[in-house]
């Protein structure tokens, strides 16, 4: 299949043939080196899926966003009622000491107060709740987005790892060959040991190049296994989704409040309203009723008592006032906040986004000119190796170097594909990332 086996053919039928046996094998060895061996690879669509559905820190997020909501509704009702139960005037000395029925002034009390937080303070406090749940759910999203993420990432990088080992491999081969026919050469005085010593420095330097993709690849599904599980993460990785549609368009100024990490902050800031409201409503005190029932000797009549508790808010200077400025000050520092992430992550996604296009841009430009070109020079040498003005070698150097235009293009694919996964997965993060509609270089 590949041009070792023309090798063998050379020594068997003239070198037109030989030369498009080679031309053949050229061929072969481009189309069938990046593919993966894996006859299920994993997509990036169910490796996100998958994510999702192990993730411990989401399966939290609901938990907390629950837990926020059953406070919220707790906070919104009126407190218990205290059950309150005492002795009234004990006489401790005299005749009568710690009698409970002789003096006519001492009473055994049983009694119920019921404080009265007001209604608005109560529907404020639901309100806060709520909005807390809110932000919950909103980390839960930053927390989601950042996941696809780094899943995305690290699913990128072993894809493309493999790419790249495929392509060194195909060039070991081809040095390989070079190796053997340069030390057949040498014995017929056609060759010299320095064109030997090169083509075997290059070929262990291809090899390490092969060892370090190998490797790569190895570390990013390590990355997977934390979110996948070890059984998964061994699973060759592929196809790769359409990267030349983005899920985001700097043209749009709404496009930005979608990013999930905004929306946390923009939650903070309506938490930092509900509390100022509810500092403010602080000035209107709540109220508490009490009835009790006094009973006294038998002699004696029994008694019912009803008080009502109301506190004086006299230091509204130092107290409430001092808790509404305070309310007003997290207020102004949550939406400072936020107008500085806004900016902050407009200007990334932006700077990322305009990465994204030119990497795509020149990746293309590389495979519409620098690859014709190098395919060409192997067409030539083929020529001009089967018409007798040149060498094997020439026709292997033509063949690194097509090797080389495709690396050049590969890196630039990869680089594009994790500006891609930054900008896609931080705005309007696509269910399916096969298919994501936006902007497009």
């Amino acid at each position: 299949m590949h041009i070792i086996s023309s090798a063998v053919t050379l020594r068997a039928v003239s070198r037109q043939r030989k030369a498009t046996a080679i031309c053949a094998s050229l061929l072969a060895s481009l189309l069938v080196a990046p593919m993966a061996t894996a006859q299920q690879p994993l997509s990036l669509a169910e490796t996100l899926k998958l994510a999702e559905a192990r993730s411990p820190q989401l399966a939290s997020a609901d938990f907390a966003a629950t837990a926020a909501r059953e406070r919220a509704i707790a906070s919104s009702q009126l407190p218990d009622p205290v059950l309150r139960l005492g002795l009234d005037n004990v006489p401790i000395n005299g005749p009568d000491q710690f009698s409970l029925t002789a003096d006519f002034m001492t009473m055994r009390r049983i009694g119920v107060m019921q404080e009265f937080t007001d209604g608005e303070r109560r529907s404020l406090r639901k309100l806060r709740g709520d909005v807390e749940a809110e932000r919950e759910l909103a980390r839960r999203e930053a927390s989601r987005a950042t996941l696809r993420q780094e899943v995305a990432l690290a699913w990128l990088d072993q894809y493309f790892a493999q790419q790249v080992a495929g392509l060194w491999r195909a060039l070991v081969q081809d040095l390989r060959l070079q190796i053997t026919t340069l030390e057949a050469g040498l014995a017929t005085g056609r060759a010299n040991a320095a064109e030997l010593r090169a083509a075997e420095a290059v070929a262990v330097q291809t090899e390490d190049q092969i060892a370090a993709a190998e490797q790569q690849a190895r570390s990013s599904a390590v990355m997977l296994s934390r979110w996948l599980g070890a059984d998964m993460a061994r699973r060759s990785v592929g196809p790769l989704p359409d990267l030349t549609m983005i899920g985001y368009n700097p043209e749009e100024t709404a496009a930005i409040a979608a990013h999930p990490l905004l929306s946390v902050l923009r939650q903070d800031t309506l938490l930092a309203e509900a509390d100022l409201k509810l500092a403010t409503r602080s000035k209107t005190p709540d109220w508490s009723l009490e009835v009790a029932y006094q009973q006294r000797g038998p002699a004696f009549s029994n008694m019912v008592s009803i008080g009502v508790n109301i506190p004086l808010p006299l230091f509204a200077g130092d107290r409430q006032d001092r808790g509404i400025a305070a309310s007003q000050a997290q207020l102004a520092q949550a939406e400072a906040l936020f107008q500085d992430a806004l900016a902050q992550h407009q200007a990334e996604l932006r700077v990322t986004y305009v990465e994204w296009r030119s990497l795509q841009q020149r990746a293309q430009t590389l495979r519409r000119v620098l690859q014709p070109l190098a395919d060409d020079r192997v067409t030539q040498a083929l020529a001009s190796y089967a018409g007798g003005g040149g060498s094997l070698a020439q026709v292997l150097e033509a063949r690194r170097a097509t090797v080389d235009a495709r690396m050049q293009v590969l890196l630039l694919e990869r680089d594009a594909a994790r500006a891609w996964a930054r900008v896609n997965f931080q705005v309007g993060h696509a269910a399916d990332p096969m298919r994501v509609s936006g902007a497009q270089p």
